[in-house]
Order: structure tokens, then sequence, then C-alpha cells
């Protein structure tokens, strides 16, 4: 047995606000709910060929590939163990900035692989780290999780041309799709982008993420997936949404509408870090503390070392939010006086 010590992640569902998890709150359309109504499950003994056939159509079509250059899985996470699994010798290095998606280092060390970080988000940082630690693997989430910096199209592919990899993990790109790596695959051949419908679709539930490619390393990779990976319902559902002319376009304007509202309350508080994403990253002077006291009245977040990452959330989360941070800024006037 190997000794290793990986984190266990907490799947837990506190009461209040869940406000942790990036999970999307806009509202379904009506006519989304009335076609998932209508859904049909007679073919449940069957293995799930044509749905996930037509899921590889829809999505290509969807960021303008060929389904050959797609690979799909149970949400991105299965996708980047996938990668690490099939790029990974023994003690390959992965490199990451800091912070990043907390997954990176969890699959690396399962592909027997050694995860390092750079210094911090900059530009330079990762530069640095190259030269010192000459990765095989450079793996960054575009837009950052959990600060939603934004890396330049022109930084990245100068990045593609130092590194043997670069994966490109866009789970909030559909927020800001013209920053895409896509279109820039056919110039990089080591280019690999990993996209969700978790996020900007609203369909966490689902766990359907895709790798996006060239043909010849989707074709490698897919050696190192199982048939029928993903189920024929998810597709379903999936394939709904994709047909659907308007619904991604509301859900980025309603996430748009109310990103402005938060911003605005969480700026009485800290600084409200930029982004086009469906949270924002609130620095702080005492995370711990402002964590602590949100998530005693019911209003969940992410705590990070130097702030709290906080999901875009409904009205209602947003008015008891509003409330708890009138509390704590109260209560810290009666501290200072």
């Amino acid at each position: 047995m190997r000794q290793v010590k990986l984190p266990i992640y907490p799947v837990v569902y506190p009461t209040g606000h869940r406000l942790n998890q990036n999970e999307s709150q806009f509202p379904l359309p009506v006519r989304i709910k009335n076609q998932l109504d209508s859904m049909t499950y007679h073919d449940l003994h069957e293995y799930p060929v044509e749905p996930i056939n037509e899921l590889f159509e829809r999505y290509a079509t969807y960021v303008g590939v060929t389904p050959e250059q797609l690979l799909v899985g149970c949400g991105s996470d299965e996708m980047i163990h996938v990668v690490t699994q099939a790029l990974l010798a023994p003690d390959d290095i992965v490199l990451s900035p800091t912070p990043d998606f907390s997954m990176y280092p969890i699959f690396t060390t399962i592909a027997h692989g050694q995860h390092v970080q750079a210094a911090d988000l900059s530009y330079e940082g990762i530069l640095e780290a190259i030269e010192t630690y000459h990765p095989k693997l450079l793996l960054l989430s575009n837009p950052n999780n959990p600060t939603g910096k934004l890396w330049t199209v022109e930084e990245l592919t100068h990045l593609a041309t130092l590194v043997p990899y670069l994966v490109v993990d866009e789970a909030y790109m559909d927020f800001t799709p013209d920053a895409s790596m896509i279109p820039f695959i056919a110039k990089h051949p080591n280019l690999i982008v990993l996209r969700t419908m978790s996020k900007a679709f609203g369909l966490a539930n689902v766990r359907i993420g895709f790798m996006v490619t060239n043909s010849e390393l989707a074709h490698y990779f897919r050696q190192f997936i199982p048939p029928f990976n993903i189920s024929g319902v998810s597709a379903k559902i999936c394939n709904i949404f994709l047909k659907d002319g308007h619904y991604l376009q509301e859900s980025i304007e309603w996430h748009e509408e109310m990103r402005q509202k938060w911003m605005v309350a969480l700026e009485a508080i800290g600084q409200v870090l930029p982004a086009s994403t469906n949270f924002l990253y609130v620095e702080l002077g005492q995370p711990e503390v402002v964590w602590s006291h949100l998530t005693a009245l019911n209003v969940h977040t992410s705590k990070q070392s130097t702030g709290i990452r906080v999901t875009i959330g409904d009205e209602a989360a947003l008015k008891l939010t509003q409330q708890a941070i009138q509390q704590y800024v109260e209560s810290m006037n009666v501290k200072n006086s």
C-alpha cells in the first residue's frame, strides 16, 4: 500500500446559503424545465451510445472543433485525472501557480508525479518557476480559481512554447469565451484545454466535463478512458441545454447583473478582485474572522489564505449576506471605538 496523505473531499450540505461550491444559482427558465420533465427513460437498459454521440457533435459545434478533438468525462476532474495518468512518469513535475485549484496536486500525486507551485499568480512568477523546475506539464485554471484572474492569450501562447505540455482549465471560460485558448490548439500541438457544464451552464449535478485538444492527442488520451464513462441521462440533459439558443446568454447576463450587486455588498469588508466568473474573491486582513462570522450566520463561503471566495448567489442569498456583513462591520466598529 502506498503511503500517501491526500485530503478527502468533505461532501457536506450545511444549512443556509452554500456560497462555497461555485454552484450556479441562476433560475432555470420554464421552457428548459418543461423539456427536462418530458425526458423519456425507456432506454435505461441500453449502454448510452446515441446520446453520447449527439453530445460530442453538439459540444464540438459549440466550441468550434471537430468531435475527434473531444473527450468527455465525469466533470473536468476526470479529465485532469486522465491527463496526469496518461502523461506523467514517476517523479515528473507538474507546475501550477499559487493559488490555484486544489485538485491539481491530488491528481498529480495519484499519478506518481510531483506537484510544485510558482510563488504567486504573476506571469513573471510562472516564468521563473519554469526555469527553476523544468516541469513536464504546466496546469493552470483560466480564469483562476479562486481569485478570478484572467491570463491573457499572449501569456498562455508564450508559456506553451516553454513546456512539453500546457493544460488550461477553462471551467469558467463560458462567461468570457473570447479569452479561450481553444482557437489556438491548431498552432500548439502540446495544448490541452478543459471545459465543464458545471458553471455557466449550471449543471454541476450532471457531472459532465470535456477535454479539447488536437485529434492526435485526443486519440492518445482516449486509451485511458473506459467506454460509457458517462451516463446517457447526463448526456441527454446536456443536449437539451446545448440545443437551446438563448439559455447560456441568459445565464451570463443574470450573473453579470448579480455580480455587480455582490461586489457592492462585499466591498464593505474588503477588496473585491475583478472577475467575470460566478464567484468573487475578497481580500481580507482577517480572513478567518470574517469566514467564521459569516458561517455562524449560515452564509457559507470558501476560506482562503488571504481572503474568501464567494459564489454569486440569488437575491435571497444576497440579502442574508448583506445583513451578515452589516453585523460584522458594526461589531468591528464597536471593537475599535
